[in-house]
């Protein structure tokens, strides 16, 4: 804990230091992701620019939870397509039920009836393995990854469904070191990018993606340390916890953890993935060094995108596009996670 909690406030307080505001960001990422005992990578693009930067950004890492976007992203292709609707009902049966995390679906009735919307919702606000099942049994693994592969992303795979490690749908080579899925973190961020610029499916269901995003609980990572209280920033992420699934040299298996995010903030609209694995770290806390680190990397780049200038200019540029999202602002903060979106799509497990 206390490695973490120093760590935290070292790169926190980088920023006040003028000799690091003059420091390029890029060198401060990779400063931090060197002292990060694991394996990390970072992507993030600016989204009004077109400016990146990147630490280990090509490197593959296992996606967890965080594969349950491209889920999300056929699901939209496929009822874009007419082969179901948002409201189309799927009834709960018991043998759905996956793994025993108190997750919304696992703790609901059998018989129980809910709309492909519900399941997009408890998949990616609360990271529903049941949930995500349904879905992946709706729209078919290969098609997730055939879509992927359709935007150029070819680093961003689903092997599977949840809770069944070794059983992969394709790709067995890779689920057996990967698992669920796997993902660079420049591929996650591309998808996160395509979604907020309105290019996948269309402008409207891209609106409505972010929405569900937005309304996710997990918050212990890439908004944990944003000025929420100061300015008005929207985060719509999803994040991914698992357990490596083959041993290092020494026995030991490390965790994984991944957070990308769409953020708007007063200075720039930026997309941001931050993956790790091998873990040293396995504490279940909010002291993580994981969550800690991610959360200082995340705030680096806010402050970078968001000095005096920078946010006079986005305040000037970006006026319509705030206005647009104005509910998502008010409901956004990290201690609002509970409040219920304001889209028409109204209705966090552990590990992915």
């Amino acid at each position: 804990m206390r490695i973490a909690a120093l760590l935290a406030a070292a790169l926190l307080a980088a920023p006040a230091k003028a000799a690091d505001r003059s420091a390029p960001l890029q060198a401060r990422l990779e400063r931090a992701i060197s002292a990060f005992r694991g394996e990390m990578g970072i992507a993030v693009v600016n989204l009004d620019s077109g400016e990146s930067f990147a630490v280990n950004g090509d490197k593959r890492f296992p996606t967890a939870s965080l594969i349950k976007v491209a889920v999300m992203v056929e699901a939209y292709h496929q009822m874009a397509k007419g082969k179901f609707r948002p409201e189309t009902s799927v009834t709960l049966r018991a043998e759905d039920k996956a793994g025993d995390e108190t997750v919304p679906l696992n703790v609901m009735h059998a018989g129980a009836t809910l709309t492909v919307v519900d399941l997009l919702r408890f998949m990616i606000a609360w990271s529903d393995n049941t949930a995500t099942n349904l879905l992946v049994r709706m729209v078919g693994t290969a098609n997730v990854d055939r879509r992927l592969e359709s935007y150029g992303i070819t680093e961003m795979k689903l092997f599977r469904p949840t809770f069944r490690d070794g059983k992969a749908d394709v790709f067995p080579e890779l689920e057996r070191e990967y698992g669920l899925g796997m993902t660079t973190p420049r591929a996650a961020a591309r998808l996160l990018e395509l979604i907020a610029q309105g290019k996948v499916v269309s402008r409207a269901a891209c609106d409505e993606m972010i929405a569900i995003l937005a309304l996710q609980q997990d918050r212990a990572m890439i908004p944990r340390s944003l000025p929420f209280e100061r300015d008005q920033i929207l985060v719509a992420n999803k994040t991914g916890w698992d357990e490596e699934k083959l041993p290092d040299a020494s026995g030991f298996k490390g965790d994984v953890r991944n957070d990308a995010a769409y953020v708007n903030s007063p200075g720039a609209r930026y997309v941001i993935a931050i993956c790790a694995r091998r873990i040293k770290d396995k504490r279940a806390s909010v002291d993580n060094e994981t969550l800690v680190t991610g959360a200082a990397l995340s705030r680096l780049v806010y402050d970078f995108y968001n000095t005096p200038s920078r946010r006079s200019a986005g305040a000037r540029s970006d006026s319509r596009n705030r206005s647009h999202w104005a509910f998502l602002f008010r409901r956004n903060a990290p201690n609002s996670g509970s409040e219920r979106s304001e889209s028409r799509y109204g209705s966090r497990s552990k590990r992915g």
